[in-house]
């Protein structure tokens, strides 16, 4: 069987959409999977609840883009030594020396994308990649890129499966303010809670982050809102289903596990990143229907506006539609079976001898 190493655990982001990909590339029969663990404490919380194996690198370190160039002649004879077959780029610095190595070596390199504005290190491979995988069309693609890429979706794990809003009871809003750099979230959604007219209207999900949420609980008890507030999410698919209205980053994962649920959305973009890719990612769901930009609005503003969502159940309604026909909750396999194919797999329908071989521990949420 092919040796597939997956490579770019730099965050959630990166790491979650490669295990579903992993998971599919197994059950399908396609290939044996590794993933590069470069041993930071992201992978390991995450890497260490599922029954994958993980090689490390003949390097220390993340390392930076410039680093990684000097690391692909190491990175030659290291692929040979694990015997690796292909290189999955899941869109971060870690992917860059193997990549460029296996491409370098006749291996070949495949790109995953999350977000509708290329990273960097997923530009400077694309140019030795054989398939470039999209979550979304790009923003800008060039020739090349339009030629070497399919828009197959974002990999999102078996449990996000489109659902209908429960109409009933009531209503919850999920905030989704766990991930890296949502600090600014949980500050604005608190300080909006102050002037809500009417607290008792719907309930709260708040996930807050490690050593927050006793803090926050008080601060929504003081403001009359029913809520349960929670540093981690055991199960962030059952909560999307759960919820009647969104509110969160707009990391590309995080984006696409909402679509393919298929929920209205509050995004909040963090505009401090140089290429803008959660504007880019919230401003195209919003453009097709789905949910909205809010984080140029002020606390009250923001307030006026969940307000005005949740008790609008039609227009919720129809949010979740749009959302949801954005959603690929198929992309995993779609993309396993292009890869068996560039491999000259034969695909078989037989899974993992475990089946919990991904189970998937309490995790922070990340976009």
């Amino acid at each position: 069987m092919k040796r597939i190493l997956l490579a770019g655990g730099n965050s959630g982001g990166h790491i979650y959409p490669g295990l579903s990909l992993a998971r599919s590339l197994v059950d399908l029969g396609i290939a044996e999977v590794l993933f590069l663990d470069h041993g930071t404490a992201l992978e390991r919380k995450i890497l260490d609840g599922c029954d994958l194996e993980t090689v490390s690198p003949p390097w220390q370190g993340v390392g930076t883009i410039r680093q990684a160039l000097f690391r692909v002649i190491p990175a030659l004879g290291w692929l040979r030594e694990q015997r690796i077959d292909a290189v999955i780029a899941l869109g971060a610095r870690p992917g860059v020396a193997v990549g460029i190595a296996a491409s370098l070596s006749g291996k070949p390199l495949f790109l995953l994308e999350q977000n509708r504005v290329m990273g960097l290190a997923n530009q400077l491979l694309t140019r030795f990649a054989r398939k470039v995988f999209l979550s979304w069309s790009l923003d800008k693609a060039s020739r090349v890129m339009r030629s070497r890429s399919a828009i197959l979706g974002c990999p999102v794990r078996d449990s996000f499966v489109p659902s209908t809003p429960i109409s009933a009871g009531i209503p919850e809003l999920l905030i989704m303010g766990g991930s890296q750099g949502a600090e600014a979230v949980n500050d604005s959604i608190l300080e909006a809670a102050t002037h809500l007219s009417q607290p008792g209207a719907f309930r709260v999900h708040h996930i807050c982050g490690p050593g927050k949420a006793q803090g926050i609980e008080d601060r929504w008890h003081r403001a009359g809102v029913a809520a349960t507030v929670r540093c981690y999410l055991d199960d962030p698919a059952q909560a999307l289903i759960d919820a009647s209205l969104v509110l969160g980053r707009a990391g590309g994962s995080t984006v696409a596990e909402v679509c393919c649920v298929g929920r209205a959305a509050m995004y909040w973009p963090f505009r401090h990143h140089g290429d803008q890719h959660q504007v880019r990612n919230a401003s195209h769901v919003a453009q097709n229907g789905g949910g909205l930009v809010v984080d140029k609005e002020t606390p009250k503003q923001i307030a006026v506006l969940i307000e005005l969502l949740i008790q609008d159940r039609s227009r919720l309604e129809q949010m979740s539609i749009r959302s949801r026909q954005l959603g690929r909750p198929g992309a995993a396999q779609r993309i396993a079976e292009m890869i068996g194919v560039h491999l000259g797999q034969r695909i078989g329908t037989s899974g993992p001898e475990n089946p919990d071989i991904f189970h998937r521990p309490q995790l922070e949420v990340t976009g």
